[in-house]
């Protein structure tokens, strides 16, 4: 009672900027010949809130979105025919007596020409780019056959994000009264049904259904049956939070809300739940304490908490790239994933990428996500603990508090680059520190994984038993590349927050490049990637360009004719030279670059001399035919390490979990 009661304040607060005063007709731009996307409004009286409704689709209007927009006046008697008459840029559908909400909706479908059938309710107000995240998850799935909003009353509290359907065919909105900002409700995930406040459907999938089902009038769970039907025929139904819309809740159903909608609505839940017996059972019992676990139903059978020292920025550093396909092959292999950075900042669009492919993201990862997690009764399988500052972090939490087997995933062996880094430098890097913390990780952990087989052995050898070998994984690119001769100079990328970079850049520069020179006066160097130093700056000049972080490394690529990457320390397997590889252009590197890479055939452009990496850089200037060898080679290589490649390795280390 209390919830209704606060509803009741806030739409009186909130409702006023929606609902004109003195209701005037809309115009909208004028309506797609061919719509991608129709817009079906039931309605039945209540103008007000259908002006308001169709005024919030005008001022958000998207002119990039082929569209179209049908009111179905459900034999309205407040004067709706004659206001809707009065309005211009959409298609009105005049029933000639009200039949409900479903047999409305029906005849606005019947009447459409889109791709998509989006329902909307007339008492919902869309926010601004609410529609293109809809298309979006269609796009991203053929089998996703219906897409819901995320609902939000007038006063900005959610009011559902995705509903859940108990054993007993009862309904709960998920996350009602609570904030949208919470992390559990801004992901993308399966749900039991949508509310037809505002779902869209494709409309081949929504003909092959039947429509919604007559049996249901005059109104309450024809979108709850119609989603039931959509998924028996296949298809995926998918909360997007991402578009937003308002709902009046009820507003506009009239003033015997609290009585005859509910009987309605208990003699359409008893329909319902005798329609579905069977395909119920898999659903929980009605219980308000196990919401959580039941709005997560669909996402896997199986838990898994990734926890990193930041979201992955794919294409800023090869850890996170590593780590976001890591992800996509755990949702593949049916496990909900659960994705918790140390740092608390929200970046995008990488947050957001991890969220529209139906991972849980929570931000600022610590004891306060560990509380959260176990309020959320769900089952914690795994943890995925990625690089040894998040290992020390929060590997003991996982085992006070949760009944999960861990894996300790190095990235790299930071203590292996720390040592390479003295030997070559001469300063004191704290490596034999960083060894025994590495090594207790390693101890305290269930299985513990590196990207290549030097480092497993290194373990082994350590006396780390449980070690496995998960690479990098990068997806071919599609077509083939550019050849040799619209080709021209050399390219290095890397992220310079990681010292290795640094040293290479500087030691291509400094040692390799004069000798270069000597040979191709002209050649061109390119030093790619984020955050360069001011070191790193200073190197550019005539014949160097420094470029700061690439949208594009790809593109990039296509245009250089050597890939080099002079590594002079590290660990781990490199990751921007599996891409170069995956993307056509020869790579000239150090053994430290090639470790765990190149395999016993040989790959004739790796060495640890200055003068003969500058050397190779001249060659494959000047040979054409040894640089296609090179580039044909790379790409086999590379082959190794595309996600269905990987997913042997991935599925060793999930059965020893």
């Amino acid at each position: 009672m209390a919830k209704v009661a606060a509803f009741r304040r806030a739409r009186s607060v909130r409702l006023a900027w929606r609902l004109p005063e003195a209701p005037v007709p809309i115009v909208f731009p004028s309506t797609a010949e061919t719509p991608l996307v129709s817009i079906i409004i039931p309605a039945f009286n209540q103008w007000q809130y259908t002006n308001g409704c169709l005024r919030a689709l005008a001022e958000v209007h998207d002119a990039g979105i082929p569209s179209e927009v049908i009111v179905v006046d459900d034999a309205s008697t407040d004067g709706t025919a004659e206001l809707l008459a009065r309005c211009g840029g959409i298609r009105v559908v005049r029933l000639d007596g009200n039949r409900g909400f479903g047999a409305a909706c029906n005849a606005g479908a019947a009447a459409a020409r889109g791709t998509y059938l989006h329902f909307l309710n007339n008492d919902a107000f869309v926010a601004a780019g609410w529609l293109r995240p809809l298309l979006e998850t269609f796009a991203s799935d053929e089998r996703v056959g219906a897409v819901v909003s995320q609902l939000r009353y007038p006063n900005g509290s959610l009011a559902d994000a995705g509903g859940v359907i108990w054993r007993d065919g009862q309904g709960s909105n998920y996350g009602r009264g609570n904030s949208p900002g919470d992390w559990r409700y801004r992901s993308a995930r399966d749900v039991d049904y949508g509310s037809a406040a505002s779902l869209m459907v494709r409309a081949a999938a929504f003909t092959v259904a039947g429509g919604f089902a007559p049996e249901f009038a005059p109104a309450y769970y024809e979108d709850t049956d119609l989603c039931f039907t959509l998924r028996k025929n296949g298809y995926r139904i998918v909360y997007q939070p991402r578009s937003i819309v308002h709902h009046a809740e009820g507003a506009s159903y009239g003033s015997n809300l609290r009585v005859e909608a509910r009987a309605i609505q208990e003699r359409s839940r008893a329909r319902f739940a005798a329609k579905w017996h069977d395909a119920l059972r898999d659903h929980f019992d009605p219980d308000p304490d196990r919401i959580e676990r039941a709005a997560r139903r669909l996402m896997g059978t199986r838990t898994v908490v990734v926890v990193d020292e930041h979201v992955p920025f794919t294409d800023r550093d090869a850890g996170s790239r590593r780590t976001f396909f890591l992800i996509e092959l755990l949702r593949k292999r049916g496990w909900h994933v659960i994705f918790g950075s140390i740092d608390r900042n929200d970046y995008e669009p990488y947050a957001g990428a991890l969220r529209d492919a139906g991972t849980e993201v929570i931000c600022g990862f610590g004891a306060g996500a560990v509380g959260a997690l176990k309020r959320l009764d769900v089952a914690i399988d795994a943890a995925w603990l990625s690089r040894q500052g998040v290992a020390e972090r929060v590997l003991p939490a996982f085992r006070r508090h949760f009944d999960a087997k861990i894996a300790f995933d190095t990235v790299d062996l930071h203590y292996v680059r720390l040592r390479r880094e003295q030997e070559i430098s001469g300063k004191r890097t704290g490596w034999q520190s960083m060894r025994q913390r590495e090594l207790l990780s390693a101890r305290n952990a269930d299985v513990t994984v590196t990207t290549g087989a030097p480092e497993r052995e290194q373990l082994r050898a350590e006396g780390i038993t449980g070690v496995y070998e998960i690479p990098v994984i990068e997806p071919a690119p599609s077509g083939a590349p550019p050849g040799w001769e619209s080709r021209q100079g050399i390219v290095f990328l890397g992220n310079y927050a990681h010292a290795p970079n640094v040293d290479a850049a500087q030691w291509l520069w400094a040692a390799i490049m004069p000798l270069v020179w000597e040979r191709l006066p002209g050649a061109h160097l390119t030093l790619a990637g984020a955050d360069p130093t001011r070191t790193v700056r200073a190197l550019a000049g005539p014949n160097v360009t420094v470029t700061g972080y690439v949208a594009d490394a790809g593109e990039l690529l296509a245009h250089a004719r050597v890939f080099a990457a002079p590594i002079r320390f590290g660990a781990g397997m490199k990751g921007k030279i599996v891409y170069a590889l995956a993307h056509g252009i020869p790579v000239v590197t150090t053994p430290i670059g090639a470790e765990g890479i190149f395999d016993a055939a040989g790959y004739d452009a790796i060495d640890a001399s200055p003068e003969r990496l500058a050397a190779r850089i001249v060659h494959l200037h000047e040979d054409s035919a040894l640089w296609n060898a090179l580039s044909t080679a790379g790409r086999s290589i590379a082959e190794r390490f595309a996600p269905s490649a990987v997913e042997r390795r991935l599925d060793d280390v999930l059965n020893a979990l």
